[in-house]
């Protein structure tokens, strides 16, 4: 399993204290070149590390609606299905799986108890889910990335092709100037069989790069 290094996590945690800062500074701050800042970042976007760069508000300054935690007993079969469907609500803000009887909990921004009540009905009459408890979020004292960043931690990459998971050291294919992961050459060689001839007619290139 790739894993990060001490540049890619002293990178990362710089980015998550102000991600407006540019190349050259986390550069400065990290201790090594623009360039090498430039490649990891593009590296771990590829990768699926960094999702996007979005600005993260706070939320004392909104005069914004009602916060609440909603937990929910969901068929463990109909988990993914379910929140896949959840994830489109612009009203659902987390989605959570937990341990326990209550297996999924959501978090949830609406603009009354009314609006509250009509989500729970929405979870009955389109999911049949039924919601167990819930809580409302009185004040938000420290709300950061659930991530702790630290080196030689192990990164989760999943194969292209058959979308399995990479155990050790990826197999690489640079497509267009993007990286593209692969579990072995197998699988490598299928995405070149199936796509390589529709990006050369795009003029796009394709190479293999070398193992991480």
């Amino acid at each position: 399993m790739p894993e990060l290094d001490r540049v890619d996590a002293r990178i990362l945690d710089i980015l998550v204290e102000d991600g407006r800062r540019s190349f050259r500074e986390v550069a400065r701050r990290a201790g090594v070149t623009t360039p090498t800042v430039q490649a990891r970042i593009k590296r771990m976007m590829d990768e699926g590390l960094i999702r996007k760069i979005s600005p993260i508000f706070d939320a004392s300054k909104f005069r914004q609606g009602l916060v609440f935690h909603i937990y929910l007993r969901v068929n463990p079969a109909e988990i993914d299905e379910i929140s896949h469907k959840l994830e489109k609500k612009p009203e659902v803000r987390g989605i959570f799986l937990t341990t326990g009887e209550n297996n999924l909990t959501l978090r949830i921004v609406v603009d009354s108890l009314e609006d509250l009540q009509g989500f729970s009905e929405t979870l009955d009459r389109e999911f049949g889910v039924k919601q167990n408890s819930s809580q409302m979020v009185v004040k938000i004292f420290k709300d950061d990335q659930a991530v702790v960043l630290r080196p030689g931690m192990g990164v989760h990459l999943k194969c292209e092709t058959c979308n399995g998971p990479i155990p050790t050291k990826p197999f690489i294919l640079k497509v267009a100037g993007h990286q593209r992961f692969f579990c072995c050459p197998m699988c490598l060689a299928k995405f070149r069989e199936k796509y390589e001839p529709k990006l050369k007619e795009l003029e796009l290139t394709v190479e293999a790069a070398e193992r991480i």
